[in-house]
């Protein structure tokens, strides 16, 4: 798993990101060369982002988790080409720059893959339930 609570640096450099790098450039090719990356929305993002300081008194350093601030690939599906949005602090604590919500994530999400956001659905007795109650679709990131 992508947990590095203990031996960070190793496991990011010597397992995780190697897998990562390899199989998510892979995958971008493949859809750019097969002509449906454009129709076609790749995430990679997690539930949180790592802090920004390693933990004294692990074996090997291990970073916790860390919702103040934390990265997100979008690719394909109307997402534009090679475009950062947002930045953050110098040490990755906290946003400097533009910052972005889950719920931002979600609703450009949606809107990417042609669902407005706000409309509304039913629950199996009729009441309405808002799709996207908050968050903003991020004109930036658009095609």
């Amino acid at each position: 798993g992508w947990d590095t609570h203990w031996d960070h640096y190793p496991r990011m450099k010597d397992e995780l990101l190697p897998g990562l790098d390899r199989t998510l450039s892979g995958l971008l090719l493949d859809l750019d060369e097969r002509g449906i990356l454009d129709e076609t929305l790749v995430l990679v993002l997690s539930e949180h982002g790592r802090t920004p300081k390693l933990q004294v008194g692990t074996a090997g350093g291990g970073r916790d988790h860390w919702s103040r601030c934390y990265s997100v690939v979008m690719a394909g599906g109307g997402v534009a080409r090679g475009r950062v949005v947002g930045k953050s602090d110098k040490i990755a604590s906290d946003p400097a720059e533009r910052p972005v919500s889950p719920k931002d994530i979600l609703a450009t999400a949606l809107h990417l893959l042609g669902i407005d956001p706000q409309d509304e659905i039913h629950d199996r007795q009729g009441r309405p339930f808002a799709l996207m109650p908050t968050g903003e679709v991020l004109p930036e990131v658009l095609a």
